[in-house]
């Protein structure tokens, strides 16, 4: 079996129809053994030196994690992992912004598979920004957090202080593309905690209701 990864969105989308066909088609273990060599493959793009490889492989990530499984707690932690490395050996702005990307819509599909995941990731993306002023590092953690704020907004609204306390360190960067990304996140952070005062609000309301009512 041969799979090409490349750097169009059209490949991933026949990776995904693919990969559609053969869990349709093969028995359990045949279609592990199909999806273990898929993912073999991932892995070497996703380390080559080539970004036009890496893109491709963010591609197909992006693609394959609204695809049903058997084992799609498994697929969601392998995904999750690979998001990671990208995040910390990757210096290429270009990855970076579309790995985050991936990593928002894997969240925001995953659910309750992620939660654990999300935690990690905002961690981590709020140790780089305390910690050694690393360029690239700073600009993929801005990156995470507007993901993470987007589209895990109540495991991040548990953040929310801790991102506001060091999000002005990546707007005070010395390098404009870095800069420029914090206010993004910022604006994401915002609407998170209006969101949450929304829901209080109405919780609010329906309590003074119950306890006004005869």
């Amino acid at each position: 079996m041969k799979i090409k990864v490349d750097s169009k969105d059209g490949a991933a989308l026949t990776l995904r129809r693919l990969v559609e066909e053969e869990a349709r088609d093969l028995s359990g273990e045949a279609f592990a053994r199909f999806m273990d060599h898929l993912y073999e493959l991932i892995t070497t793009f996703l380390d080559s030196n080539e970004v036009s490889e890496n893109m491709g492989a963010l591609r197909a990530i992006d693609e394959l994690i609204d695809v049903t499984i058997n084992e799609n707690a498994s697929k969601v932690a392998k995904f999750s992992k690979y998001m990671s490395a990208a995040f910390e050996t990757k210096r290429d702005p270009e990855i970076s912004v579309l790995a985050s990307k991936v990593l928002g819509h894997l969240d925001r599909s995953g659910g309750a598979m992620t939660v654990d995941e999300v935690e990690r990731q905002v961690k981590v993306a709020l140790e780089w920004l305390r910690g050694e002023r690393i360029e690239y590092r700073h600009f993929a953690a801005v990156l995470i957090l507007k993901e993470m704020a987007e589209n895990a907004s109540t495991v991040f609204n548990i953040y929310v202080s801790k991102f506001v306390n060091s999000i002005w360190v990546a707007l005070r960067d010395p390098t404009l593309v870095v800069r420029e990304k914090p206010i993004e996140a910022l604006r994401a952070c915002l609407r998170v905690i209006e969101k949450c005062e929304t829901g209080w609000s109405v919780q609010w309301q329906v309590e003074e209701k119950k306890s006004s009512s005869p």
